[in-house]
């Protein structure tokens, strides 16, 4: 009596190979489709209109890089802004940009992050702007305007503020908040940095910016400079900005935001362009020899199992 040997196609090799590969198809999605005039621009949101993409609503990047997912109860809506449309955001609503995911496969001493928009990882120096209205001051730690974070963990409090432009309410006055900036660096630790006055009326369309240069930390409302003063850490803190896992615009904050941009101030320090290229080049290769492989082992699995098939039925 002849035994019936069964073998399942499914090894644990051949599904870690089609996860890599669902992973790295996932990854090339997010590809840019275009790509901004100016080079120091690593992500331009308009803000001005939001797109179905399956379940979610996206508000499109103009670089093509790093489109931002809505999400928060209520999600944030498109009302008149300082230039056509805008998003307004209740306390809870985000939009979010994913730098790296955060994976637990395979299991390691390490955390795993698999790539997305690496090119929002500056790490010299960065310009943060906005057009903001701000309806009210919240009472959280930061009334975000944009942050990027890090995240070590499957909790929401499992992050760190890597840069960022924030409103702060002021405890001298009411009706007016102060601008704050921070950056996170490899030697320095966490940087922040607050307008020595109440600087952000409420209800009014203004313009905020943040800069990291080599001359510190420095905070703008409407193109002027203001006196600013270091709450944590120094004005000028050395070191490598670190990467970071994610961007959220809006975060904890009862604002209309208009026109948020990103640049990276010094590209030419870490070769952020070519970089960029190399990887999807080698991206697409990786996807190519993986599918090949793949496909190669369960076909020879396959016509295995069919010779032991037929000779079963001898």
């Amino acid at each position: 009596m002849k035994s019936e040997n069964k073998q399942s196609i499914t090894s644990p090799f051949c599904f870690a190979s089609f996860l890599l590969v669902i992973a790295l198809c996932g990854v090339l999605v997010n590809l840019p489709k275009a790509q901004c005039a100016d080079a120091q621009t690593v992500g331009l949101w308009h803000l001005d209109e939001v797109e179905p993409a399956d379940y979610m609503e996206i508000t499109p990047d103009a670089t093509g890089y790093n489109h931002g997912t809505l999400g928060g109860e209520p999600p944030p809506t498109l009302v008149e802004g300082k230039f056509g449309k805008a998003l307004s955001f209740r306390q809870s609503s985000f939009v979010y940009v994913p730098i790296a995911f955060l994976v637990g496969f395979p299991p390691t001493p390490k955390p795993i992050y698999i790539p997305v928009s690496p090119n929002l990882d500056i790490k010299k120096e960065l310009k943060i702007e906005a057009w903001i209205n701000v309806q009210a001051f919240t009472n959280a730690t930061y009334n975000n305007i944009v942050v990027k974070c890090t995240r070590t963990g499957p909790e929401v409090e499992d992050v760190t503020r890597v840069f960022g432009l924030a409103v702060k309410p002021s405890l001298e006055q009411e009706e007016v908040g102060v601008l704050s900036g921070c950056v996170y660096t490899d030697s320095s630790g966490f940087n922040e940095i607050l307008t020595a006055e109440p600087v952000i009326p409420l209800n009014q369309w203004i313009n905020v910016a943040f800069t990291r240069t080599s001359a510190g930390m420095h905070l703008y409302v409407n193109g002027e400079e203001q006196n600013v003063k270091a709450i944590e850490g120094v004005q000028n803190p050395s070191g490598s900005i670190i990467n970071g896992t994610e961007v959220y615009i809006g975060h904890d904050s009862e604002v209309i935001i208009d026109e948020v941009k990103i640049s990276d101030l010094a590209p030419e320090k870490q070769v952020l362009s070519s970089q960029i290229d190399i990887g999807n080049n080698l991206l697409i290769a990786i996807v190519i020899a993986v599918v090949a492989f793949a496909t190669a082992w369960v076909l020879r699995k396959a016509i295995q199992m069919w010779v032991i098939y037929s000779k079963s039925r001898k």
